[in-house]
């Protein structure tokens, strides 16, 4: 609301009096800052109430007008500071993606079999989540059992539970013959929430039908017990997230793509989806026996037609 807004543009004068050193802001930097507060909050149409965060990007900007000697803060200050001013949580964040690429834990090329790069969100920064399946014959007589291993919490693990019934859904196989095994690669920090679902579900589907996935593809997203692919938290830092990390395609749920508010720049290929079915269209690679394969797995995809549709343009959002 305006009311909401012009109490953003209230605090923004209040830090730079509070500061005392740092110039005071255009309408364009203040603007800038506006837009921060709405992709932080990830939604349109609302302002973050994290305020602390906010005034540490004033006190930034500020300190990058202040050392090029300008008269007050401009827009292109803003944008600087948010490159420089980053939160405890997004350093950890950086330093986690940064460690993890360079040892390989999460790979952004190729084609693996039971492999998906799911994401996450710590703090207040997005992260990539390795998922890894396997698919096993049961040490058990009489069922099979799915063993997640990660530091997995309470809604994380019933998230995964579910996918059992999705599988047998969308295969028409029954897997109690079968322990399935998933892991989520050094989530140290622990895993909670079901935004992990569509990636579990994908990651055991492709480790069943040996149909590998596309390592440049990433996802996030919750799953219904009938497939459909709900809304999820942290849309925005999740993009970011698989843009830094060298992802060139992110699945996402189509609930959420009215509020994606990313730099319109930013290399990467935003796909909304609605189904399991759509997300393992664009995730799964055929190869060239394509036609068999599907085929093979007309039971697996829903809409099996629209795989000789082209893959949507690339999207672009200001914000």
């Amino acid at each position: 609301t305006i009311e909401n807004r012009n109490k953003l543009v209230q605090f923004v004068a209040q830090e730079v009096i509070k500061d005392g050193k740092i110039p005071h802001f255009t309408r364009d930097a203040v603007i800038e800052i506006i837009k921060e507060a709405r992709r932080r909050a990830g939604r349109k149409g609302k302002l973050t109430l994290k305020l602390r965060g906010l005034g540490g990007l004033v006190r930034a900007a500020g300190d990058v007008a202040k050392s090029e000697g300008a008269e007050y803060v401009e827009a292109e200050h803003v944008i600087k500071a948010k490159r420089i001013a980053r939160s405890l949580e997004q350093q950890i964040a950086d330093r986690y993606i940064n460690l993890r690429k360079d040892y390989e834990v999460y790979v952004v090329e190729g084609e693996e079999i039971g492999r998906v790069n799911g994401l996450a969100v710590i703090g207040d920064s997005g992260v990539i989540l390795p998922i890894v399946a396997e698919i096993a014959p049961a040490q058990s007589r009489s069922e099979g059992k799915i063993i997640a291993t990660g530091k997995l919490r309470t809604i994380a693990r019933e998230a995964i539970q579910n996918v059992s019934a999705l599988i047998k859904k969308h295969t028409g196989r029954d897997i109690s013959n079968y322990d399935v095994h998933i892991q989520f690669l050094q989530t140290y920090e622990g895993v909670e929430g079901d935004s992990a679902s569509i990636s579990v579900a994908t990651a055991v589907i492709s480790a069943l039908e040996r149909i590998p996935v596309n390592q440049s593809v990433a996802m996030t997203g919750s799953l219904s017990v009938r497939g459909d692919v709900l809304p999820v938290g942290g849309i925005n830092e999740k993009i970011e997230a698989a843009a830094k990390a060298g992802i060139k395609k992110v699945i996402i749920p189509f609930g959420n793509y009215k509020d994606v508010m990313v730099d319109k720049n930013l290399d990467i290929e935003i796909i909304p989806v609605k189904t399991l079915s759509e997300a393992l269209e664009h995730a799964l690679s055929f190869g060239k026996d394509r036609e068999n394969i599907i085929e093979r797995i007309k039971d697996l995809l829903s809409l099996p037609a629209s795989l000789n549709k082209p893959l949507p343009k690339k999207q672009e959002h200001g914000i």
